[in-house]
């Protein structure tokens, strides 16, 4: 039992993000820049965890098969971000008509998308979560300083993620409170992939090998097709510099926890 205790800790601060994100949009809106600029430095730092530290160590763990389930999850995000619809897509932040550039992706109205469009959106971002959980809670079976380090890089990228989905199900011609409700189900789903990871690490821990490299497929997609796309398109001059400093964030995060001994 206690070995799930620091994974489920950590993984209920990084859903505790969706929480906040819907808050904010529903209570106090983030300005459009404000906006760009967190999403800038999460898929920084998200890019720089996925590729610097968990592409190698998912080739060391599944060295025959590590490439096909890093596809897979790629190729499960590609779909699952086509299912959901463009209208918008899970890690696309979108601003209401009037307050700036969107991440580039359009301007939403209110009561523009249909509650279909909504729900489509809100089961996208769901799974994309549960992935949040799994991805945390199967770095720290690899590793303290694994699980440390997906820990920050999803946490950065989940307040804009909370923001997103609250932002949707207002579009949508839900209520403040069901547009809060849903954010507060992203943080459910967070910690329900957490202990998924956890209960599969016990029963056969070779699963979570596959688990992991399916979920780095998932956040190589989230980081360069999802993310950052949006926000060089979003008009923010400074966005692609806050990009690089989020990867050089996730360089020093890595020295830093290497260095104090989370091994």
């Amino acid at each position: 039992m206690a070995t799930w205790v620091l994974p489920m800790v950590f993984c209920a601060l990084a859903a505790l993000a969706d929480v906040i994100g819907g808050m904010l949009t529903v209570l106090r809106k983030l300005t459009p820049r404000q906006t760009v600029l967190v999403t800038a430095l999460g898929s920084g730092f998200l890019l720089g965890a996925t590729v610097l530290d968990r592409l190698p160590d998912a080739m060391v763990e599944l060295p025959g098969s590590a490439p096909l389930w890093i596809v897979a999850g790629y190729l499960g995000m590609l779909l699952l971000d086509r299912s959901a619809g463009r209208n918008p897509a899970p890690d696309r932040v979108p601003v209401p008509a009037g307050e700036g550039a969107s991440h580039g992706h359009g301007h939403l109205h209110a009561a523009v998308l249909s509650q279909r469009a909504g729900m489509a959106v809100l089961a996208g971002m769901l799974v994309h979560t549960l992935m949040d959980g799994i991805v945390i809670a199967g770095a720290f079976q690899v590793s303290r300083s694994a699980g440390v380090l997906m820990f920050l890089a999803i946490t950065l990228h989940k307040l804009p993620e909370g923001f997103s989905m609250a932002t949707v199900a207002l579009a949508a011609g839900q209520t403040r409170r069901r547009a809060f409700t849903y954010s507060t189900l992203l943080a459910v789903s967070t910690l329900a992939g957490a202990a998924l990871t956890l209960w599969l690490g016990q029963a056969d821990p070779a699963a979570v090998h596959v688990v992991m490299a399916v979920a780095t497929g998932s956040f190589l997609f989230i980081s360069t097709t999802g993310l950052i796309p949006g926000v060089r398109s979003s008009g923010e001059r400074i966005a692609p510099y806050i990009v690089v400093a989020g990867v050089l964030f996730f360089l020093a995060s890595l020295y830093l926890v290497r260095t104090v001994g989370l091994q």
